[in-house]
Protein backbone atom coordinates (compact mmCIF):
# COMPACT_ATOMS: atom_id res chain seq x y z
CA UNK A 1 0.00 0.00 0.00
CA UNK A 2 1.26 3.23 -0.60
CA UNK A 3 0.19 6.75 1.32
CA UNK A 4 -0.84 9.45 -0.04
CA UNK A 5 1.88 10.91 -1.09
CA UNK A 6 5.30 9.65 -1.95
CA UNK A 7 8.26 11.49 -2.71
CA UNK A 8 11.42 11.65 -5.13
CA UNK A 9 14.50 13.57 -4.84
CA UNK A 10 15.45 14.39 -8.68
CA UNK A 11 18.94 15.54 -8.75
CA UNK A 12 21.58 14.91 -11.91
CA UNK A 13 23.19 11.80 -10.00
CA UNK A 14 20.90 9.24 -10.00
CA UNK A 15 18.46 10.91 -12.88
CA UNK A 16 17.55 7.96 -14.67
CA UNK A 17 17.10 5.02 -11.80
CA UNK A 18 14.85 7.94 -10.02
CA UNK A 19 12.90 8.53 -13.33
CA UNK A 20 12.00 4.76 -13.87
CA UNK A 21 11.28 4.41 -10.09
CA UNK A 22 8.12 6.71 -10.73
CA UNK A 23 7.50 4.87 -13.20
CA UNK A 24 7.19 2.08 -11.37
CA UNK A 25 5.27 3.85 -9.04
CA UNK A 26 2.84 5.05 -11.52
CA UNK A 27 1.96 1.42 -12.34
CA UNK A 28 1.36 0.10 -9.28
CA UNK A 29 -1.26 2.77 -8.68
CA UNK A 30 -2.89 1.37 -11.35
CA UNK A 31 -2.22 3.37 -13.77
CA UNK A 32 -1.37 1.92 -17.35
CA UNK A 33 1.74 1.32 -18.85
CA UNK A 34 0.60 3.81 -21.69
CA UNK A 35 -0.20 6.58 -18.83
CA UNK A 36 3.15 5.49 -16.49
CA UNK A 37 5.65 6.08 -20.11
CA UNK A 38 3.68 9.71 -21.01
CA UNK A 39 4.00 10.50 -17.14
CA UNK A 40 7.64 9.61 -17.28
CA UNK A 41 8.42 11.60 -20.26
CA UNK A 42 6.83 15.13 -19.19
CA UNK A 43 8.72 14.66 -15.82
CA UNK A 44 11.87 14.00 -18.14
CA UNK A 45 11.46 16.99 -20.31
CA UNK A 46 10.10 19.47 -17.89
CA UNK A 47 13.16 18.59 -15.75
CA UNK A 48 15.64 18.95 -18.80
CA UNK A 49 14.11 22.36 -19.57
CA UNK A 50 14.53 23.39 -16.19
CA UNK A 51 18.58 21.97 -16.19
CA UNK A 52 19.21 23.68 -19.86
CA UNK A 53 17.67 27.14 -18.81
CA UNK A 54 18.80 26.98 -15.00
CA UNK A 55 22.18 26.19 -13.38
CA UNK A 56 20.94 24.53 -10.77
CA UNK A 57 17.57 22.47 -9.79
CA UNK A 58 16.47 20.12 -7.24
CA UNK A 59 13.28 19.01 -7.58
CA UNK A 60 11.25 16.94 -5.65
CA UNK A 61 8.21 15.27 -7.35
CA UNK A 62 5.86 13.95 -5.54
CA UNK A 63 3.21 11.06 -6.56
CA UNK A 64 -0.17 11.33 -5.62
CA UNK A 65 -3.47 9.53 -5.61
CA UNK A 66 -6.94 10.91 -4.95
CA UNK A 67 -10.16 9.31 -5.57
CA UNK A 68 -8.88 7.37 -8.52
CA UNK A 69 -7.18 10.42 -9.63
CA UNK A 70 -3.36 10.11 -10.33
CA UNK A 71 -0.88 13.22 -10.38
CA UNK A 72 2.96 14.05 -10.64
CA UNK A 73 4.03 17.35 -8.60
CA UNK A 74 7.07 18.98 -9.27
CA UNK A 75 8.62 21.52 -6.77
CA UNK A 76 11.55 23.53 -7.14
CA UNK A 77 12.80 26.57 -4.67
CA UNK A 78 13.29 29.80 -6.14
CA UNK A 79 11.85 33.06 -7.57
CA UNK A 80 9.00 32.79 -9.71
CA UNK A 81 9.95 30.31 -13.51
CA UNK A 82 6.89 28.79 -15.45
CA UNK A 83 8.87 26.44 -17.62
CA UNK A 84 5.35 26.11 -19.60
CA UNK A 85 5.34 29.93 -20.57
CA UNK A 86 8.30 29.13 -22.74
CA UNK A 87 6.10 26.89 -24.77
CA UNK A 88 4.59 29.74 -26.75
CA UNK A 89 7.69 31.18 -27.56
CA UNK A 90 10.37 28.70 -29.03
CA UNK A 91 10.92 27.99 -32.54
CA UNK A 92 12.04 25.72 -34.65
CA UNK A 93 15.98 26.50 -34.65
CA UNK A 94 15.55 26.53 -30.92
CA UNK A 95 18.17 23.43 -29.34
CA UNK A 96 14.74 21.96 -27.49
CA UNK A 97 12.38 22.48 -29.81
CA UNK A 98 11.11 19.03 -30.01
CA UNK A 99 11.08 18.75 -26.57
CA UNK A 100 8.67 21.99 -26.61
CA UNK A 101 6.46 20.21 -29.28
CA UNK A 102 6.06 16.90 -26.81
CA UNK A 103 5.16 19.08 -24.20
CA UNK A 104 2.54 21.00 -25.90
CA UNK A 105 1.10 17.94 -26.98
CA UNK A 106 0.72 17.17 -24.01
CA UNK A 107 -0.38 20.63 -22.95
CA UNK A 108 -3.77 20.31 -21.27
CA UNK A 109 -2.22 17.39 -19.05
CA UNK A 110 -0.29 20.33 -17.26
CA UNK A 111 -0.42 23.25 -15.02
CA UNK A 112 1.73 25.57 -12.95
CA UNK A 113 1.32 27.77 -9.39
CA UNK A 114 3.90 29.56 -7.53
CA UNK A 115 3.48 29.11 -4.25
CA UNK A 116 5.37 29.76 -0.49
CA UNK A 117 8.48 29.98 -2.91
CA UNK A 118 7.82 26.92 -4.82
CA UNK A 119 7.64 27.04 -8.64
CA UNK A 120 5.15 23.82 -8.95
CA UNK A 121 4.20 22.13 -11.86
CA UNK A 122 1.41 19.51 -11.76
CA UNK A 123 1.12 16.57 -14.49
CA UNK A 124 -2.57 14.69 -14.60
CA UNK A 125 -1.11 11.44 -15.75
CA UNK A 126 -4.95 9.65 -14.95
CA UNK A 127 -8.04 10.84 -14.31
CA UNK A 128 -10.76 8.45 -13.73
CA UNK A 129 -14.58 8.84 -15.23
CA UNK A 130 -16.56 9.14 -11.88
CA UNK A 131 -16.14 12.75 -11.14
CA UNK A 132 -18.69 14.17 -12.22
CA UNK A 133 -20.73 11.06 -10.38
CA UNK A 134 -18.69 12.36 -7.18
CA UNK A 135 -20.08 15.75 -7.46
CA UNK A 136 -23.34 14.72 -8.15
CA UNK A 137 -23.49 12.37 -4.86
CA UNK A 138 -21.78 15.35 -2.64
CA UNK A 139 -24.85 17.37 -4.45
CA UNK A 140 -27.60 15.59 -3.42
CA UNK A 141 -26.63 15.17 0.41
CA UNK A 142 -25.58 18.46 0.67
CA UNK A 143 -29.10 19.33 -1.15
CA UNK A 144 -30.79 17.57 1.84
CA UNK A 145 -29.27 18.78 4.33
CA UNK A 146 -29.78 22.14 3.32
CA UNK A 147 -33.39 21.28 2.60
CA UNK A 148 -33.97 19.88 6.05
CA UNK A 149 -32.40 22.72 7.68
CA UNK A 150 -34.35 25.60 6.01
CA UNK A 151 -37.18 23.75 6.40
CA UNK A 152 -36.68 23.80 10.05
CA UNK A 153 -35.46 27.43 10.35
CA UNK A 154 -37.90 29.28 7.65
CA UNK A 155 -41.38 29.99 7.61
CA UNK A 156 -43.63 27.78 4.94
CA UNK A 157 -44.79 30.71 3.27
CA UNK A 158 -41.26 31.60 2.50
CA UNK A 159 -40.06 27.65 1.18
CA UNK A 160 -43.27 27.79 -0.61
CA UNK A 161 -41.97 31.04 -2.25
CA UNK A 162 -38.34 29.54 -2.34
CA UNK A 163 -38.97 26.84 -3.79
CA UNK A 164 -41.57 28.09 -6.84
CA UNK A 165 -39.43 30.73 -7.66
CA UNK A 166 -36.05 29.45 -7.48
CA UNK A 167 -35.69 25.56 -7.01
CA UNK A 168 -38.77 24.89 -9.26
CA UNK A 169 -37.55 27.38 -12.00
CA UNK A 170 -34.02 26.33 -12.42
CA UNK A 171 -34.83 22.69 -12.97
CA UNK A 172 -37.63 23.76 -15.06
CA UNK A 173 -34.76 25.39 -17.21
CA UNK A 174 -32.70 22.83 -17.26
CA UNK A 175 -35.09 19.89 -18.49
CA UNK A 176 -36.36 21.82 -20.17
CA UNK A 177 -32.76 22.49 -22.48
CA UNK A 178 -32.62 18.74 -22.32
CA UNK A 179 -35.84 18.02 -23.75
CA UNK A 180 -35.31 20.22 -26.80
CA UNK A 181 -32.50 18.30 -27.52
CA UNK A 182 -34.66 14.82 -26.78
CA UNK A 183 -35.80 14.37 -30.64
CA UNK A 184 -32.89 15.85 -32.33
CA UNK A 185 -30.66 13.43 -30.36
CA UNK A 186 -32.92 10.15 -30.50
CA UNK A 187 -33.07 11.40 -34.58
CA UNK A 188 -29.52 11.52 -35.57
CA UNK A 189 -28.41 8.93 -33.01
CA UNK A 190 -30.65 6.05 -35.04
CA UNK A 191 -29.82 7.61 -38.02
CA UNK A 192 -26.02 7.61 -37.88
CA UNK A 193 -26.36 3.79 -35.95
CA UNK A 194 -28.46 2.76 -39.00
CA UNK A 195 -25.97 3.96 -41.69
CA UNK A 196 -23.08 2.47 -39.80
CA UNK A 197 -24.66 -1.18 -40.30
CA UNK A 198 -24.56 -1.44 -43.78
CA UNK A 199 -26.24 -5.05 -43.66
CA UNK A 200 -29.96 -5.07 -43.81
CA UNK A 201 -30.22 -7.90 -42.28
CA UNK A 202 -27.96 -7.51 -39.22
CA UNK A 203 -30.55 -3.81 -38.62
CA UNK A 204 -33.84 -6.18 -39.00
CA UNK A 205 -32.09 -8.94 -36.81
CA UNK A 206 -30.46 -6.46 -34.03
CA UNK A 207 -34.04 -4.37 -33.82
CA UNK A 208 -35.96 -7.67 -33.57
CA UNK A 209 -33.90 -9.14 -30.54
CA UNK A 210 -34.10 -5.73 -29.17
CA UNK A 211 -37.87 -5.21 -28.99
CA UNK A 212 -38.27 -8.90 -28.40
CA UNK A 213 -36.20 -8.63 -24.98
CA UNK A 214 -37.17 -5.52 -24.16
CA UNK A 215 -41.40 -6.95 -24.36
CA UNK A 216 -39.96 -9.83 -22.32
CA UNK A 217 -38.23 -7.57 -19.74
CA UNK A 218 -41.39 -5.73 -19.70
CA UNK A 219 -44.10 -8.77 -19.05
CA UNK A 220 -41.85 -9.71 -16.38
CA UNK A 221 -41.49 -6.63 -14.50
CA UNK A 222 -45.47 -6.40 -15.24
CA UNK A 223 -46.28 -9.38 -13.47
CA UNK A 224 -42.99 -8.99 -10.40
CA UNK A 225 -44.67 -5.38 -10.13
CA UNK A 226 -48.95 -6.67 -9.66
CA UNK A 227 -47.81 -9.39 -7.33
CA UNK A 228 -45.96 -7.16 -5.19
CA UNK A 229 -48.22 -4.64 -5.07
CA UNK A 230 -51.36 -7.53 -4.07
CA UNK A 231 -48.75 -8.71 -1.13
CA UNK A 232 -47.74 -4.80 -0.05
CA UNK A 233 -51.53 -4.22 0.49
CA UNK A 234 -53.43 -7.42 1.63
CA UNK A 235 -55.12 -6.27 4.14
CA UNK A 236 -56.95 -3.44 5.04
CA UNK A 237 -56.08 0.24 3.69
CA UNK A 238 -57.56 3.58 4.65
CA UNK A 239 -61.17 3.71 2.60
CA UNK A 240 -60.69 7.17 1.40
CA UNK A 241 -64.31 6.53 -0.35
CA UNK A 242 -66.69 4.46 -3.09
CA UNK A 243 -67.17 3.63 -6.41
CA UNK A 244 -70.24 2.31 -7.97
CA UNK A 245 -68.58 0.15 -10.21
CA UNK A 246 -65.40 -1.86 -10.14
CA UNK A 247 -64.29 -0.50 -13.24
CA UNK A 248 -62.34 -2.69 -15.22
CA UNK A 249 -62.13 -1.37 -19.26
CA UNK A 250 -59.05 -0.78 -20.41
CA UNK A 251 -58.53 2.95 -21.84
CA UNK A 252 -55.73 2.27 -23.95
CA UNK A 253 -55.90 0.79 -27.48
CA UNK A 254 -53.22 -1.25 -28.81
CA UNK A 255 -54.21 -0.55 -32.51
CA UNK A 256 -54.85 3.10 -32.06
CA UNK A 257 -51.08 3.19 -30.44
CA UNK A 258 -49.75 1.39 -33.50
CA UNK A 259 -51.34 3.74 -36.38
CA UNK A 260 -50.40 6.46 -34.46
CA UNK A 261 -46.72 5.69 -34.51
CA UNK A 262 -46.47 6.88 -38.44
CA UNK A 263 -47.23 10.69 -37.99
CA UNK A 264 -49.12 12.86 -40.56
CA UNK A 265 -45.66 15.31 -41.29
CA UNK A 266 -42.45 15.52 -40.59
CA UNK A 267 -42.50 18.03 -38.10
CA UNK A 268 -44.84 16.74 -35.62
CA UNK A 269 -43.08 14.57 -33.78
CA UNK A 270 -40.44 16.37 -33.31
CA UNK A 271 -42.78 19.39 -31.78
CA UNK A 272 -44.90 17.06 -29.86
CA UNK A 273 -41.65 14.42 -28.54
CA UNK A 274 -43.57 11.57 -29.38
CA UNK A 275 -40.14 9.13 -29.44
CA UNK A 276 -42.51 6.76 -30.91
CA UNK A 277 -43.24 8.54 -33.74
CA UNK A 278 -39.52 9.74 -34.35
CA UNK A 279 -37.72 6.50 -33.86
CA UNK A 280 -40.24 5.37 -36.78
CA UNK A 281 -39.17 8.41 -39.61
CA UNK A 282 -35.48 8.08 -38.48
CA UNK A 283 -35.33 4.10 -38.96
CA UNK A 284 -37.38 4.59 -42.39
CA UNK A 285 -34.77 7.06 -42.89
CA UNK A 286 -31.57 5.44 -41.76
CA UNK A 287 -32.90 2.03 -43.86
CA UNK A 288 -33.45 4.60 -46.86
CA UNK A 289 -30.04 5.93 -47.01
CA UNK A 290 -28.50 2.42 -46.63
CA UNK A 291 -30.41 1.31 -49.61
CA UNK A 292 -28.42 4.22 -51.64
CA UNK A 293 -24.86 3.55 -51.08
CA UNK A 294 -22.20 5.82 -51.99
CA UNK A 295 -24.66 8.10 -53.23
CA UNK A 296 -26.04 9.24 -50.09
CA UNK A 297 -22.50 9.84 -48.23
CA UNK A 298 -22.89 13.19 -48.27
CA UNK A 299 -26.04 12.64 -45.84
CA UNK A 300 -24.01 9.92 -43.55
CA UNK A 301 -21.22 12.87 -43.25
CA UNK A 302 -24.31 15.22 -42.26
CA UNK A 303 -26.04 12.65 -40.42
CA UNK A 304 -22.66 11.71 -38.12
CA UNK A 305 -21.56 15.30 -37.83
CA UNK A 306 -25.41 16.60 -36.64
CA UNK A 307 -25.14 13.55 -34.20
CA UNK A 308 -21.63 14.71 -33.01
CA UNK A 309 -23.17 18.02 -32.04
CA UNK A 310 -25.93 17.28 -30.50
CA UNK A 311 -24.05 14.41 -28.46
CA UNK A 312 -21.77 17.54 -27.52
CA UNK A 313 -24.45 20.02 -26.80
CA UNK A 314 -25.84 16.86 -24.20
CA UNK A 315 -22.19 17.43 -22.69
CA UNK A 316 -22.27 20.73 -22.14
CA UNK A 317 -25.14 20.86 -20.27
CA UNK A 318 -24.44 17.79 -18.20
CA UNK A 319 -21.80 20.54 -16.53
CA UNK A 320 -25.00 21.62 -14.62
CA UNK A 321 -26.28 18.42 -12.73
CA UNK A 322 -24.68 18.52 -9.90
CA UNK A 323 -26.59 22.03 -9.68
CA UNK A 324 -29.69 19.92 -10.48
CA UNK A 325 -29.16 17.29 -8.18
CA UNK A 326 -28.80 19.85 -5.35
CA UNK A 327 -31.99 21.75 -6.12
CA UNK A 328 -33.77 18.36 -6.82
CA UNK A 329 -32.81 17.16 -3.04
CA UNK A 330 -33.78 20.17 -1.75
CA UNK A 331 -37.30 19.94 -3.63
CA UNK A 332 -37.56 16.61 -2.23
CA UNK A 333 -37.44 17.69 1.25
CA UNK A 334 -39.41 21.35 0.66
CA UNK A 335 -42.70 19.16 -0.26
CA UNK A 336 -42.08 15.40 1.25
CA UNK A 337 -42.62 14.97 5.36
CA UNK A 338 -41.90 12.65 7.40
CA UNK A 339 -45.29 11.81 8.06
CA UNK A 340 -45.86 11.34 4.26
CA UNK A 341 -42.82 8.90 3.89
CA UNK A 342 -44.40 6.91 6.75
CA UNK A 343 -47.93 6.47 5.55
CA UNK A 344 -46.33 5.73 2.01
CA UNK A 345 -43.31 3.94 3.09
CA UNK A 346 -45.10 0.72 1.28
CA UNK A 347 -45.17 1.98 -2.29
CA UNK A 348 -41.51 2.88 -1.88
CA UNK A 349 -40.74 -0.38 -0.58
CA UNK A 350 -42.44 -1.93 -2.71
CA UNK A 351 -40.17 -0.40 -5.82
CA UNK A 352 -37.50 -0.87 -3.92
CA UNK A 353 -38.36 -4.29 -4.17
CA UNK A 354 -39.39 -4.42 -7.05
CA UNK A 355 -35.89 -2.84 -8.56
CA UNK A 356 -33.77 -5.53 -6.72
CA UNK A 357 -35.66 -7.77 -8.23
CA UNK A 358 -35.39 -6.68 -11.90
CA UNK A 359 -31.16 -6.27 -11.38
CA UNK A 360 -31.26 -10.00 -10.84
CA UNK A 361 -33.41 -10.48 -13.80
CA UNK A 362 -30.83 -8.09 -15.99
CA UNK A 363 -28.61 -10.02 -14.90
CA UNK A 364 -29.90 -13.28 -16.22
CA UNK A 365 -30.56 -11.73 -19.19
CA UNK A 366 -26.99 -11.12 -19.73
CA UNK A 367 -25.89 -14.67 -19.21
CA UNK A 368 -28.35 -16.44 -21.28
CA UNK A 369 -28.27 -13.85 -23.96
CA UNK A 370 -25.19 -12.28 -23.78
CA UNK A 371 -22.95 -15.04 -22.52
CA UNK A 372 -21.07 -13.01 -19.92
CA UNK A 373 -20.51 -12.64 -16.23
CA UNK A 374 -23.14 -9.90 -15.00
CA UNK A 375 -20.60 -9.28 -11.89
CA UNK A 376 -18.61 -6.48 -14.11
CA UNK A 377 -21.94 -4.76 -15.03
CA UNK A 378 -23.49 -5.15 -11.33
CA UNK A 379 -20.02 -3.54 -9.99
CA UNK A 380 -20.26 -0.50 -12.30
CA UNK A 381 -23.66 0.62 -12.38
CA UNK A 382 -23.71 2.11 -8.89
CA UNK A 383 -21.82 4.36 -10.43
CA UNK A 384 -24.34 5.36 -13.38
CA UNK A 385 -27.56 5.39 -10.75
CA UNK A 386 -26.99 9.50 -9.07
CA UNK A 387 -27.19 10.23 -13.38
CA UNK A 388 -30.54 8.41 -13.35
CA UNK A 389 -31.75 9.97 -10.14
CA UNK A 390 -31.00 13.30 -11.02
CA UNK A 391 -32.53 13.05 -14.46
CA UNK A 392 -35.75 11.87 -13.34
CA UNK A 393 -36.31 10.85 -16.73
CA UNK A 394 -34.88 8.44 -18.83
CA UNK A 395 -35.34 10.14 -21.91
CA UNK A 396 -33.41 12.93 -21.01
CA UNK A 397 -30.78 10.97 -19.32
CA UNK A 398 -30.54 8.85 -22.42
CA UNK A 399 -27.21 10.71 -23.88
CA UNK A 400 -25.41 9.93 -20.28
CA UNK A 401 -26.57 6.49 -20.89
CA UNK A 402 -24.92 6.30 -24.17
CA UNK A 403 -21.92 7.83 -22.96
CA UNK A 404 -22.36 5.04 -19.92
CA UNK A 405 -22.57 2.08 -22.29
CA UNK A 406 -19.46 3.27 -24.71
CA UNK A 407 -17.33 3.98 -22.21
CA UNK A 408 -17.87 1.42 -19.09
CA UNK A 409 -19.27 -1.33 -20.51
CA UNK A 410 -17.70 -1.46 -23.99
CA UNK A 411 -20.42 -1.35 -26.28
CA UNK A 412 -19.73 0.02 -29.61
CA UNK A 413 -21.30 3.29 -30.38
CA UNK A 414 -23.36 1.84 -33.87
CA UNK A 415 -24.98 -0.51 -30.98
CA UNK A 416 -25.93 2.32 -28.17
CA UNK A 417 -26.74 5.00 -30.27
CA UNK A 418 -29.51 2.86 -31.89
CA UNK A 419 -30.60 0.24 -28.78
CA UNK A 420 -30.41 2.66 -26.18
CA UNK A 421 -33.19 5.56 -27.95
CA UNK A 422 -35.19 2.78 -28.80
CA UNK A 423 -35.08 1.44 -25.05
CA UNK A 424 -35.90 5.07 -23.71
CA UNK A 425 -39.50 4.94 -25.91
CA UNK A 426 -40.55 1.32 -25.20
CA UNK A 427 -38.47 -0.44 -22.08
CA UNK A 428 -40.58 1.41 -18.81
CA UNK A 429 -39.57 -1.61 -16.47
CA UNK A 430 -39.33 1.21 -13.62
CA UNK A 431 -42.89 2.57 -14.63
CA UNK A 432 -44.37 -1.03 -14.25
CA UNK A 433 -43.86 -0.78 -10.66
CA UNK A 434 -45.11 2.64 -10.70
CA UNK A 435 -48.15 2.20 -12.14
CA UNK A 436 -48.89 -1.00 -10.73
CA UNK A 437 -48.13 -1.09 -6.91
CA UNK A 438 -49.91 2.39 -6.53
CA UNK A 439 -52.64 1.62 -8.75
CA UNK A 440 -53.53 -1.16 -6.50
CA UNK A 441 -53.08 0.67 -3.52
CA UNK A 442 -55.68 3.39 -4.82
CA UNK A 443 -57.80 0.73 -6.42
CA UNK A 444 -58.20 0.05 -2.49
CA UNK A 445 -58.95 2.83 -0.66
CA UNK A 446 -61.99 3.30 -2.89
CA UNK A 447 -63.07 -0.16 -2.61
CA UNK A 448 -62.19 -1.56 -5.80
CA UNK A 449 -61.96 -5.43 -5.37
CA UNK A 450 -59.00 -7.57 -6.47
CA UNK A 451 -61.03 -9.89 -8.83
CA UNK A 452 -59.22 -11.58 -11.28
CA UNK A 453 -60.56 -9.61 -13.97
CA UNK A 454 -59.32 -6.28 -12.33
CA UNK A 455 -55.58 -7.77 -12.59
CA UNK A 456 -56.25 -9.25 -15.98
CA UNK A 457 -57.35 -5.82 -17.13
CA UNK A 458 -54.09 -4.01 -15.47
CA UNK A 459 -52.05 -6.48 -16.78
CA UNK A 460 -52.88 -5.07 -19.69
CA UNK A 461 -53.02 -1.54 -19.22
CA UNK A 462 -49.68 -1.60 -17.67
CA UNK A 463 -47.98 -3.55 -20.44
CA UNK A 464 -49.56 -0.84 -23.25
CA UNK A 465 -48.97 1.95 -20.87
CA UNK A 466 -45.54 0.84 -20.44
CA UNK A 467 -44.88 0.36 -24.27
CA UNK A 468 -46.35 3.83 -25.05
CA UNK A 469 -45.36 6.32 -21.70
CA UNK A 470 -43.67 9.41 -22.04
CA UNK A 471 -40.06 9.12 -20.76
CA UNK A 472 -40.42 13.04 -19.22
CA UNK A 473 -41.01 14.32 -16.39
CA UNK A 474 -44.70 13.95 -15.10
CA UNK A 475 -45.24 12.06 -18.12
CA UNK A 476 -46.15 8.57 -15.89
CA UNK A 477 -48.24 10.55 -13.31
CA UNK A 478 -50.70 11.23 -15.91
CA UNK A 479 -50.68 7.68 -17.43
CA UNK A 480 -51.24 6.70 -13.47
CA UNK A 481 -54.34 8.71 -13.59
CA UNK A 482 -55.56 7.41 -16.33
CA UNK A 483 -55.55 3.52 -15.13
CA UNK A 484 -57.55 4.78 -12.05
CA UNK A 485 -59.51 6.78 -14.19
CA UNK A 486 -60.61 3.53 -16.07
CA UNK A 487 -60.77 1.58 -13.33
CA UNK A 488 -63.89 3.91 -11.74
CA UNK A 489 -61.40 5.39 -9.05
CA UNK A 490 -61.93 9.46 -9.40
CA UNK A 491 -58.63 11.06 -10.69
CA UNK A 492 -58.30 13.30 -7.47
CA UNK A 493 -57.06 10.35 -5.75
CA UNK A 494 -53.63 10.47 -7.34
CA UNK A 495 -52.73 13.23 -5.04
CA UNK A 496 -52.63 11.14 -2.10
CA UNK A 497 -49.71 9.48 -3.71
CA UNK A 498 -48.43 13.01 -6.02
CA UNK A 499 -46.07 13.71 -2.75
CA UNK A 500 -43.72 11.31 -2.89
CA UNK A 501 -43.22 11.07 -6.64
CA UNK A 502 -40.09 12.77 -6.79
CA UNK A 503 -38.80 9.69 -4.74
CA UNK A 504 -41.22 6.93 -7.15
CA UNK A 505 -39.73 9.12 -10.07
CA UNK A 506 -35.93 8.12 -8.75
CA UNK A 507 -37.00 4.22 -8.47
CA UNK A 508 -38.69 3.95 -12.16
CA UNK A 509 -35.71 6.18 -13.92
CA UNK A 510 -33.33 4.47 -12.37
CA UNK A 511 -34.52 0.81 -13.33
CA UNK A 512 -35.90 1.98 -16.77
CA UNK A 513 -32.25 3.37 -17.64
CA UNK A 514 -30.25 0.17 -16.14
CA UNK A 515 -32.76 -2.31 -18.16
CA UNK A 516 -31.52 -0.66 -21.14
CA UNK A 517 -27.92 -0.82 -20.07
CA UNK A 518 -27.97 -4.55 -19.68
CA UNK A 519 -29.76 -5.31 -22.90
CA UNK A 520 -27.81 -3.20 -24.75
CA UNK A 521 -24.50 -4.61 -22.87
CA UNK A 522 -26.03 -8.65 -23.37
CA UNK A 523 -26.84 -7.77 -27.22
CA UNK A 524 -23.74 -5.86 -27.93
CA UNK A 525 -21.90 -9.65 -26.75
CA UNK A 526 -24.14 -11.82 -28.50
CA UNK A 527 -23.32 -9.57 -31.84
CA UNK A 528 -20.02 -9.20 -31.59
CA UNK A 529 -20.14 -5.51 -30.89
CA UNK A 530 -18.42 -5.68 -27.37
CA UNK A 531 -15.05 -4.36 -26.52
CA UNK A 532 -14.60 -7.12 -23.15
CA UNK A 533 -11.54 -5.80 -21.80
CA UNK A 534 -13.55 -2.76 -21.45
CA UNK A 535 -16.41 -4.26 -19.92
CA UNK A 536 -13.87 -6.46 -17.96
CA UNK A 537 -12.00 -3.47 -16.09
CA UNK A 538 -13.90 -3.04 -13.08
CA UNK A 539 -11.09 0.14 -11.91
CA UNK A 540 -10.48 3.14 -13.05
Amino acid sequence: MFERWRTFELTPDGYRETVNGIGDTLRKLGVSDKEAEAGKQLVEHIYSLQLSRRSEVCDKVKVRKRFGDVSLRLETKGDEYNPLQMLEEWNEDDPDYERTVFLKSKKEQLSYAHKNGLNIVTVRVHETGNKQIRYTLFAMVLGILAGAVLKSMVSPEMIEMLNKNVVTSIRTMFLNSLNMMIAPVVFFSIIAGLTSISNASDIGRIGGKLVGTYMCTTVIATILSITIGLFMFHGGVPQMGTISGSGGGVSVSLLDMIVKVVPENLIAPIVNRDMLQVIFVSVLFGVTINMLGETAQLLKDFTETCNTFCLRVITLLAQFIPLIAFLSMMALMFTVGVDSLWLLGKVLIGQFIGSVAMICVYSVVMVLMGKISPVPFLKKIGGFVPVAISMGSSSAAMPFTMNFCTEKMGVSPRLSSFSIPLGATVNMDGGCFYFSIQAILLAKMYGVEMTPAFIWALFVTVVALSIGAPGVPGGSFVCLTSIIVSFGVPVEAAAIVLGIDPLTSMFRTTINTIGDIAVTTALSKNEGMMDEAVYMRTSD
